[in-house]
C-alpha cells in the first residue's frame, strides 16, 4: 500500500511539473512578441531619425548653397558650383546640365558635364516642344530616367538618355517655364536614388533656376555695357576725326584768306615800286594780315594746349578784379558800366590764375563786342553747394537760341569776317574743363546774355 501510494505521489508530481513548464512557456511567449515589436519600433525610429538628420543637413546645405548662388554672378563659376554640389550631396558620379543659348532659342544644349569622356555628349540636345519636355515641365519634379525613356522620350532622346540609366531627370523651372534640364546618375553606392535625393534636387533645382537667370541677366548686361562702351569709343573716335577734319578745313580757310590778301598786296607792292607810288599803305596791310595769321595759330595752340598749367590755391575775386582793373580803360572808352556783386566771404579754389584770367578776358571782350554803343556788364560771384558760381551778364542783343549750342565749337563765330577766329570760347571751355568745372551760356529774360561758370571749391590736385 505504501509503495503504491509513493508511486501515485511521484506521478502527481510529474504531472504538476509538466503543467508548470507548459504554463511558463505560455507566459513567456507574449514577452518575446513585445520585444520583437519594440525592436521594430526602434528600427523605425532610427530610420526616421536618420531621415530627419538628412533633411536637416539637406536644408542647411540648400540655405548655404542659395546664399552662395546669390553671391556668384559669374555664369561659368555658378554652373560649376551647382553641378559639383549636386554630385557631392547625393553621392553620384555623373551629371550634365542643358541650357538655352538665349531666350529665343528652342533648343537646350550642353552647358556643362561631369563624369563623361570629352566629346561624348557633343551631339546631345533637347527640343522644348517634345512630349518629354512638355511633360516634365507640367510635372515640375525630378523623374526616373528609366520611366521617361519608356514612356515619353523620342528616339533621339533615348539615344543619349541611356547614359543616365539609372538616374534622375530634373527640370529647372523659372516663372512656370522650362529654363534648363539637369540629369544626374550612377550613385557611388550602386543604390537607387532615394526620396531624400529627389527632394533635395527638387529644391536645389528651383534655387539654381533663379540664380542662373540672374547670372544670365548680369552677363547680358555686362556684355551690353561693354558693347556700348566700345560703340561709344568708336563714336568718339569718329567724332574726333570728323572734328579734326572740320577744324583742318576751317584752319585752312582762315589762314588762306589772309594769305590771299598778302599775295595780292605783294603784287601791288611790286607795281607800286615800279610806278614809284607810295608802298607804305600796302606794306601796312600785309603786316596786319601776317599778324592775323599769327593770332590764329596762337589761339589754335591755346585751344589744344591751354596756358596756365601752374595750379595753386587762389581767390577768384582777386583774379577777376585784376582782369577788370587791366581792362578798365577799354571798358570806359566803350561806355560800358560795371556792376559787381561779390560775397562777403571768399571761396578759395585750386586753379590756374593765368588760365582763369584768359577766360575772364575772353568773356569781357565778347561783352564789349556785343555792346558797341555801350551798356551794362554785371559780374556776380556766389556759392552753390560746394562750388563757386561766376555769372558774367551783358545788356547786348544776346545770341539766337538756335546757335547757342554751337558757340563753344572751334572756329564758330557770329562776328563779321576778320573780327574773330571763333577759338576764344573754345579755349575758355577747355580751360574750365581742366579746372573740373563747367561753363554755359543763357540768354537773359530781359536783355542780353549770361555766361555761367561753376568751379569746385578747394579742388585738390589729382
Amino acid at each position: 500500500m505504501a509503495s503504491n501510494t509513493g508511486k501515485k505521489k511521484k506521478t502527481v508530481n510529474r504531472k504538476q511539473t509538466g503543467n508548470t513548464v507548459s504554463k511558463k512557456t505560455a507566459e513567456e511567449t507574449p514577452g518575446i512578441d513585445a520585444l520583437l515589436e519594440l525592436k521594430e519600433k526602434i528600427s523605425g525610429l532610427t530610420e526616421t531619425n536618420r531621415q530627419l538628420k538628412r533633411k536637416i543637413f539637406d536644408l542647411y546645405t540648400i540655405v548655404e548653397i542659395s546664399r552662395n548662388f546669390n553671391a556668384v554672378l559669374d555664369y561659368e563659376a555658378l554652373l560649376e558650383t551647382f553641378i559639383l554640389t549636386s554630385i557631392a550631396q547625393v553621392g553620384a558620379t555623373k551629371a550634365v546640365l542643358f541650357l538655352k543659348d538665349d531666350t529665343e532659342s528652342k533648343y537646350f544644349k550642353l552647358a556643362i558635364s561631369k563624369g563623361f569622356i570629352e566629346n561624348q555628349l557633343d551631339e546631345m540636345y533637347f527640343h522644348e516642344n517634345t512630349e518629354l519636355m512638355k511633360q516634365v515641365t507640367k510635372l515640375n519634379r525630378p523623374e526616373s530616367v528609366g520611366e521617361l525613356i519608356l514612356n515619353m522620350a523620342t528616339s533621339h532622346e533615348k539615344k543619349f538618355l541611356k547614359f543616365f540609366e539609372p538616374g534622375l531627370f530634373v527640370p529647372l523651372i523659372y516663372q512656370s517655364r522650362l529654363s534648363g534640364v539637369f540629369i544626374i546618375a550612377d550613385k557611388i553606392s550602386s543604390h537607387d536614388f532615394q526620396l531624400d535625393d529627389i527632394e533635395f534636387l527638387s529644391i536645389l533645382g528651383s534655387q539654381i533656376s533663379v540664380a542662373i537667370e540672374n547670372a544670365r541677366l548680369y552677363k547680358a548686361e555686362k556684355m551690353a555695357t561693354n558693347q556700348l562702351m566700345e560703340t561709344q569709343e568708336k563714336l568718339i573716335n569718329s567724332e574726333r576725326l570728323a572734328a579734326l577734319g572740320e577744324m583742318s578745313a576751317k584752319v585752312a580757310h582762315e589762314i588762306n584768306n589772309p594769305l590771299g590778301i598778302i599775295k595780292n598786296y605783294i603784287l601791288l607792292l611790286k607795281r607800286s615800286i615800279e610806278n614809284k607810288v607810295d608802298a607804305d599803305k600796302y606794306a601796312t596791310i600785309v603786316g596786319q594780315e601776317i599778324d592775323r595769321i599769327a593770332q590764329i595759330v596762337r589761339e589754335l595752340l591755346d585751344f589744344n594746349r591751354p596756358i596756365g598749367i601752374d595750379f595753386r590755391i587762389i581767390d577768384v575775386v582777386d583774379v577777376l578784379d585784376d582782369v577788370l582793373q587791366f581792362m578798365n580803360r577799354q571798358l570806359d572808352k566803350q561806355k560800358i558800366k560795371i556792376y559787381k556783386n561779390y560775397p562777403e566771404t571768399t571761396f578759395p579754389i585750386y586753379g590756374s590764375p593765368e588760365g582763369l584770367k584768359q577766360v575772364f578776358m575772353n568773356l569781357i571782350f565778347n561783352a564789349i563786342d556785343a555792346m558797341p554803343d555801350g551798356g551794362k556788364l554785371k559780374i556776380e560771384i556766389s556759392k552753390v553747394d560746394d562750388k563757386v558760381k561766376i555769372d558774367c551778364c551783358d545788356s547786348g542783343p544776346g545770341i539766337p537760341d538756335e546757335i547757342v549750342q554751337r558757340i563753344f565749337e572751334p572756329f564758330f563765330t557770329t562776328k563779321d569776317p576778320g573780327k574773330g577766329t571763333g577759338l576764344g570760347l573754345s579755349v575758355c571751355y577747355g580751360i574750365i574743363k581742366r579746372h573740373k568745372g563747367s561753363i554755359r551760356y543763357n540768354n537773359s529774360e530781359n536783355e542780353g546774355g549770361c555766361f555761367e561758370i561753376m568751379l569746385p571749391i578747394e579742388n585738390e590736385k589729382k
